[in-house]
């Protein structure tokens, strides 16, 4: 098996983004041909390739995606064919280095081929078969036919790279779902695996959302796939071409497309190293998962833990089967803490019985969660420390454990967390050295005594109460239910789930889990206008709003109104499961710690 090949397999790889425009947007026109500055402007074709590098990219393209004779036909270079294609790969060896993969980019050659007569077709084959075989001949690491509308193309082009001993990843353009002739996503890569892919997939047409459509149908049927969308459709301003889909939408959409199952992510038309950087945060999260799990030499004995009750309150009231609940809050933005030490003393007023503070949510400048977990401490709130595996490398996660316990925080919920995509620090590097499944090895082995490296922890024993996030309404359902499996066994002793509104989903997850015999706390978030459930229902995945709800949250509008109406929902969602549920905790927009307490209600005579 190739090096390409077996990386794929080890993990998801991430493709750099569009040559085209990016020449374009420093200062090429679009009358030239842009696979002739491979020998005319080596330098400029060289700072791209690098600046793919530097944002992440695992596998860099060649610039010689019309560099095929009869592509290079239209602006008189095809005598030149081969020099461009050996300077092609050869400016893309330069700066890919050992770790980077390079590509030979194959494009169509612009001929019909489904109309395309016996002869036209051995000439459009003969033109591949001499592209290809320089490119192989130059030692490219895989090669990438790409951009095809074509399929009968596609398949021509295929059975030529197949002579070869080179993996190939071939991709097709779809619009509205579909390729040329009404194909389906599936039937496509049904035939182009026939054909001898090893990788199929799509590319070019629209932005991330269609394609991710394309995905859906496309995984699973036989061969690893790979995604790389247009940065959305163009516009024309000011006579330049403009692509409106952003880095930060990219980093969301290929976190998405990773958890469907695609295995390769990149980006075609109007993307820049920009948009590769934001996805490379997602292609970090999901590598971890492979690449180290914690899995930590113990050589001292492992001690008994300490007993769940006598861990924590909130440990006491589970061990007990006591109903449990508790609200999240957000740290502050600044040094001021005079609104939330308020906040804190709404909850401590209240028969809410902890509150969870995030870890750096929407990649904002926030005090640290372990210093608001401290201060609800100092205002008698047990809180619920979450920590991801995002931002800190693997010594400073667990020095990060020890310290929080040294503070007298007991409860944990380890989360692998979101790579940063939006506010003010998008740009900031994600770690992942481990994954939630490595970290709560970490954390359980410092229960039972001992340090990740197998030595006795000096003051015995860790008392964390050690829980876990999932996704009742995962896109990939089978996935979130393995990994679950996975952290159980990993020492998860509590799960807390994303908010979910469709009551019968929820049911279904909790009967899946039951043979897992953990407890629950169901993950509430009162809608606070119709605004926000579009939104939810539209934009986030696993967020389905039932039409029902989002019809009680039109007719409510905006305002308090709209926030009784949400409130209302959520209860109908706890009390659809409440005797399913270890307990709740509550998600209020904007901190309103009221909105909890009332979304809790009902549950009051068992909170007390």
């Amino acid at each position: 098996m190739s090096e390409f090949l077996e990386a794929l397999n080890q993990r998801p790889l991430l493709f750099d983004g569009a040559m085209g425009t990016l020449l374009y947007d420093r200062g090429v026109f679009l009358n030239r041909s842009y696979e002739e500055l491979n020998l005319s402007q080596p330098q400029k074709v060289a700072k791209a390739h690098g600046d793919y590098v530097m944002a992440g990219a695992d596998v860099i393209e060649t610039n010689t995606f019309g560099a095929n004779p009869i592509a290079l036909q239209r602006h008189g270079h095809e005598a030149s064919a081969k020099e461009i294609n050996e300077a092609g790969v050869s400016l893309a060896r330069s700066v890919a280095g050992k770790n980077v993969f390079v590509a030979g980019a194959v494009g169509p050659t612009g001929l019909n081929a489904m109309i395309a007569t016996a002869q036209e077709r051995l000439l459009i084959q003969d033109a591949y078969r001499k592209q290809m075989g320089w490119l192989v001949d130059a030692k490219v690491d895989l090669l990438l036919l790409e951009t095809f509308s074509s399929i009968v193309e596609l398949e021509l082009a295929l059975e030529v790279a197949k002579e070869l001993t080179t993996p190939v990843v071939a991709q097709l353009v779809f619009t509205k779902g579909e390729a040329e002739g009404g194909l389906l996503p599936e039937d496509v890569a049904a035939r182009l695996v026939a054909s001898g892919a090893d990788v199929v997939g799509a590319n070019c047409g629209s932005g991330p959302a269609e394609l991710y459509s394309v995905a859906k149908s496309m995984v699973g049927k036989g061969a690893p796939v790979s995604i790389q969308p247009n940065a959305g459709l163009p516009n024309y301003v000011d006579g330049r071409t403009i692509y409106v889909s952003n880095p930060e939408n990219f980093g969301v959409f290929a976190r998405r497309l990773l958890k469907l199952g695609v295995k390769m992510v990149g980006g075609c038309c109007g993307t820049s190293p920009r948009h590769i950087q934001a996805m490379n945060g997602a292609i970090r999260m999901m590598s971890s998962r492979r690449r180290n799990t914690g899995n930590h030499w113990v050589a001292a004995t492992p001690l008994k833990p300490v007993a769940l009750a006598e861990r924590s309150e909130l440990g006491k009231r589970l061990a007990e089967g006591q109903f449990v609940s508790s609200v999240e809050l957000t740290s502050p933005r600044g040094t001021g803490l005079e609104k939330f030490n308020s906040k804190l003393e709404q909850v401590a007023s209240s028969v809410i019985n902890a509150c969870n503070i995030a870890d750096g949510p929407r990649a904002t400048a926030r005090v640290s969660n372990v210093a608001a977990c401290a201060l609800a401490l100092a205002a008698g709130i047990e809180p619920i420390l979450h920590i991801c595996c995002r931002d800190k490398n693997y010594l400073g996660l667990v020095s990060h454990l020890l310290g929080a316990h040294a503070l007298g925080i007991r409860n944990l919920v380890i989360i692998s967390g979101d790579p940063p995509k939006m506010g003010d620090y998008p740009f900031a590097t994600p770690v992942y050295d481990v994954d939630s499944v490595g970290l709560l090895k970490i954390a359980n082995a410092m229960n039972h005594g001992l340090d990740p490296a197998g030595k006795e922890l000096p003051s015995g024993p860790t008392k964390f109460l050690l829980a876990t996030g999932a996704e009742p309404a995962a896109v990939n359902y089978e996935e979130e239910l393995r990994r679950l499996e996975l952290k159980k066994a990993a020492g998860a002793e509590l799960v807390m789930t994303q908010p979910v509104y469709d009551p019968g989903l929820l049911q279904k997850f909790l009967k899946d889990i039951e043979p897992l015999n953990i407890p629950v706390m169901v993950g509430l978030l009162p809608l606070a206008s119709h605004k926000n459930a579009l939104f939810l229902h539209n934009e986030v995945p696993g967020m389905q709003i039932p039409q029902t709800y989002r019809d009680i949250m039109k007719k409510a509008g905006d305002g308090p109104t709209a926030q009784a109406a949400g409130i209302e929902i959520a209860r109908e969602v706890l009390a659809s499961v409440q005797e399913q549920v270890a307990g709740a905790y509550v998600m209020p927009p904007f901190n309103r710690v009221q909105a909890a307490v009332d979304t809790l209600s009902p549950v009051t005579d068992l909170l007390r």
